[in-house]
């Protein structure tokens, strides 16, 4: 009978402890009331589970929003960098800690028209966000609307870039550019100074941009062409680490020919632009052929080649109106392939920390100096 007793206690304590083992789920089940496990099916399918849903939804849509309502919105343009290529610090106010941002910068001689290109790319968040040259000013030799580079970015994380017109008379302290103070025989020609400050500035972009607008406001320049290939070869490498994987980075190059009269559309006029450009870059590493032409179905080695038609123009009627060639400019260079300018991905504010290194880099280019001297 004790043995039977003990026997009986035995298995009393094995029953107490498998029903505290049961138990002890349950009970942490319970804890948990506020979460979405611990509610039964008949709750989740019922009037309370859906509004549970419709507050918490409510409750993360304005997170999302809050994280991107922290930067102040533009409706002008701001300066980023002064004539003697001095990053100024305002801009990193505007930027997030995200990876889906376009930059499109624009480079040009003075007086054809990059402001205002740059001006109706964004006009559908504001008018005249960059400043324009009018013609009185430019008679007037007054000094240009754009020194240094302009900057704006939208809602829609593209970043715009108007940069100071290359080979512009505007006289500046060149030998600002360099941390190392130069002899008085070092770039005497102020000729050279202000060509060799434009490539810079060019070869900058060619590092920190996605996609470049090279604006003209004629058939083709030589003078234009040649500029574009010694800033590609000025160009500083986008890395010093040896990385078999990373291919070194160029960015997208469109040809924009700006207040082009109804003759300029012929045909003929247009094959002939191709065919020089084809062989002017047929050794380039730029990307030229990314299909950011006026053609409405994209062709993936198309040359990026765009007319935008001088609203002076009455004959005009007969081709493709200014607002939609550029509707349809904004549009391709939004599609564009965004290839990584570094090995690491950026973000906005990672990017413009690397705008820093690269502007450092050129400053003290010894390519670029070296050029300077050898320059007539």
């Amino acid at each position: 009978m004790l043995s039977t007793s003990k026997d009986s206690e035995i298995k009393d304590g094995e029953n107490r402890t498998l029903i505290k083992i049961v138990e002890r789920p349950t009970f942490i089940l319970k804890t948990r009331e506020g979460e979405s496990r611990a509610v039964s099916p008949n709750q989740r399918n019922g009037h309370k589970k859906d509004t549970d849903i419709a507050s918490g939804a409510s409750m993360k849509i304005p997170d999302s929003v809050r994280m991107f309502s922290t930067c102040p919105e533009m409706n002008n343009c701001i300066k980023f960098m002064d004539e003697n290529m001095q990053l100024c610090e305002n801009p990193i106010d505007y930027l997030y800690d995200q990876q889906d941002f376009l930059v499109v910068g624009c480079l040009g001689a003075q007086g054809v028209g990059k402001s205002t290109i740059m001006s109706l790319l964004t006009s559908h968040y504001s008018s005249n966000i960059f400043q324009v040259q009018d013609l009185p000013q430019y008679e007037s030799g007054a000094p240009n609307c754009t020194t240094g580079i302009d900057f704006f970015i939208n809602k829609n994380r593209v970043i715009y870039l108007d940069t100071q017109p290359i080979f512009s008379g505007l006289v500046t302290d060149y030998s600002g550019c360099y941390d190392q103070k130069k002899t008085t025989t070092d770039f005497v020609n102020i000729d050279s100074n202000l060509e060799l400050q434009s490539l810079q500035f060019a070869a900058f972009l060619f590092s920190v941009c996605h996609v470049i607008i090279f604006v003209q406001d004629w058939f083709i320049d030589p003078n234009l062409v040649r500029f574009l290939q010694t800033a590609e070869m000025l160009k500083p490498s986008s890395t010093t680490i040896m990385d078999q994987d990373y291919v070194e980075y160029y960015p997208h190059v469109i040809f924009l020919h700006n207040k082009v009269g109804v003759q300029d559309f012929i045909p003929s006029i247009i094959d002939k632009m191709k065919e020089f450009y084809n062989k002017v870059f047929s050794s380039s590493r730029l990307q030229t052929h990314s299909g950011i032409d006026m053609s409405h179905s994209s062709t993936e080695n198309g040359l990026n080649l765009f007319f935008i038609s001088s609203r002076k123009e009455e004959d005009m009627i007969f081709c493709e109106s200014g607002k939609s060639l550029i509707d349809k400019l904004r549009t391709k260079i939004h599609g564009v392939n965004r290839n990584p300018m570094t090995p690491s991905v950026l973000t906005e504010k990672s990017w413009y920390h690397y705008v820093l290194k690269v502007m450092e880099a050129i400053k003290k280019s010894h390519l670029s100096s070296e050029y300077g001297r050898l320059m007539p």
